[in-house]
């Protein structure tokens, strides 16, 4: 079975068209063919994927998590500086790590360990990784401030956030030279960059997220986020997913697209899906949000 996407050349329109180059693959899965680099990409970090599986049990003993992340002394300390950085503005300074976990409970843990892993994974931070990975906190961060919509804590929406992502960085870190072809361009509308994915390493990022997210035995709610992020809005999709499609779209609204496109929608038009589950909840104001996803990123431009 030929397991290739077929792109014709009226479905690809980017403005400026990334080069073609030709590039090897050699794993078929029953829906896509993954790209042979990115299939050896490290795993994602062990600590954090522990401190997931751990904290899906909500009795869970905090000093077991603890003993985990202690078990990786960088690991643990990335966990004290974030925690006491602007991105998540805790109130006092934490510098114990088994206080930080009591003070900070399970979500908030959980979305900690999430970004020093999603960190780590980076690697080398060119103005490209830069770029993608402010669409990907900014979206997170958006997740955490609409998170109340539908009723969900605000550290776990911000989690599934972070990770939605997760194809287009893994495609960059893969395959720089394509990806960077990719990004470079100024596109019509969102979906052209996803062809231009496919027309260059047979999968879009929202598919090698998908994968790569079963890959390393994450949560299945990442894998749905991850592979259908930029379908269009459903009122059926579950919750999380919903939340997530609108928060990717108001980070391009507010500024922080991770491709260049002449069609972003603007705040309202990126809003609009959430708008009957808001009811009389108080949309954000744009500037607001904007300068609050702003002062918070800047943690990590250091």
């Amino acid at each position: 079975m030929d397991m290739s996407f077929t792109i014709t050349d009226t479905e690809l329109r980017p403005v400026s068209p990334p080069s073609e180059t030709t590039t090897e693959v050699d794993l078929e899965t029953d829906a896509v063919t993954i790209p042979v680099k990115l299939c050896n990409l490290p795993p994602f970090s062990g600590i954090a994927s522990h401190v997931l599986a751990l904290t899906a049990d909500p009795d869970i003993d905090l000093r077991q998590i603890s003993k985990v992340i202690q078990g990786d002394p960088a690991f643990a300390a990335d966990i004290l500086f974030l925690a006491n950085s602007s991105l998540f503005g805790f109130p006092s300074r934490m510098h114990v790590l088994r206080h930080a976990i009591a003070l900070l409970g399970l979500e908030r843990i959980k979305a900690l360990a999430v970004t020093v892993a999603m960190r780590g994974f980076l690697g080398k931070r060119t103005p490209l990784v830069h770029q993608c990975w402010k669409h990907s906190v900014a979206c997170a961060l958006v997740c955490e401030e609409i998170s109340a919509t539908f009723g969900f804590a605000g550290d776990g929406a911000y989690t599934a956030g972070i990770m939605h992502d997760i194809g287009r960085l893994g495609l960059l870190k893969s395959y720089p030279t394509e990806m960077t072809s990719v990004l470079g361009c100024r596109y019509i509308e969102t979906r052209e960059a996803l062809r231009a994915e496919v027309k260059l390493l047979n999968v879009d990022h929202a598919r090698a997220g998908s994968w790569l997210v079963n890959t390393w035995a994450l949560p299945k709610a990442f894998c749905d986020i991850c592979e259908h992020h930029h379908d269009p809005p459903n009122p059926n999709d579950p919750e999380l997913l919903q939340l997530v499609k609108a928060a990717c779209r108001i980070a391009d609204a507010i500024g922080f697209p991770a491709v260049q496109c002449e069609r972003l929608p603007s705040y309202l038009e990126a809003m609009a899906p959430l708008l009957p589950p808001l009811q009389h909840r108080a949309v954000p104001a744009e500037e607001d949000l904007c300068a609050n996803v702003t002062a918070r990123l800047a943690t990590f431009e250091h």
